[in-house]
Parts: C-alpha cells; structure tokens; sequence
C-alpha cells in the first residue's frame, strides 16, 4: 500500500490522476497484454476478467523501462465531446455523442477530447 505522500508524489512523476486508466507499453512491447492499468493506494493495477489485479511494472514505470501511454476518451451515448477543427477560429466544436457512424468515426481515429482545451491543444497540434 502506498502512503498519501508517495502516491502523489508517483502520480506526478507519471503525470497521472489517482485511478486514471491507461496502458502500460515498453519500447518493443505492451505490457500484461492490451490491459488497463490504474495506481491507486494500492500501487500498480491492472484490469482483468472483471477483477483489478496488482501488478510488478511501478517500478519500471519510474525507473523509465516503461511508459504509460493515456486511453482515448470515449463518450458515452448523449454526453457531449469536443474535436479538433482547424476550419473554425475557435478550433473546437462541441458534438452530443448519439452513436452515429460519425461518432463512431472519431471514436476510432481517437479526436474525442473531454474539455474543449484538450480539443484546442490538438488542433494547434495539428495546425503546428
């Protein structure tokens, strides 16, 4: 278990959120397969067959062996997401996700973003 003072401390070291999910990959390859992966108070977890596992790569992760590499947000149906749009002076749209072939699409080619900042921040990417 970790304390308050070392979570925080690993936390920002990975530029992470308490019990934010992610992947765990290595230069080559993903770790423990294409799971999800949290760190919490119980250090490193990963997610599988419906349980969450702990795991040996926290230190790795610190040591730089490994990355973390953040999952795409994916919006669930009727909650609102915002693109990327470099058409626009504003470069952002903001879109009510009702699972159409179109929501589907920016699903896929991962350009969903929770706040309109993380939107604006790839479209400047983009336009870069």
């Amino acid at each position: 278990m970790l304390s308050d003072k070392v979570l925080d401390v690993v936390l920002e070291e990975l530029n992470l959120q308490e019990g934010e999910e992610f992947e765990v990959r290595s230069f080559i390859i993903v770790v423990d397969g294409k799971l999800q992966h949290r760190i919490n108070k119980n250090g490193l977890e990963y997610f599988y067959n419906g349980v969450w596992n702990n795991s040996i790569y926290l230190g790795d992760l610190l040591l730089g062996k490994l990355r973390t590499f953040k999952l795409p947000f994916v919006p669930e149906p009727t909650e609102a997401y915002y693109v990327p749009d470099i058409s626009i002076a504003d470069l952002y749209r903001k879109i009510t996700n009702y699972g159409t072939k179109h929501d589907k699409h920016r699903v896929d080619y991962e350009i969903c973003f929770k706040t309109k900042e993380e939107a604006i921040a790839k479209a400047k990417w983009l336009l870069s």
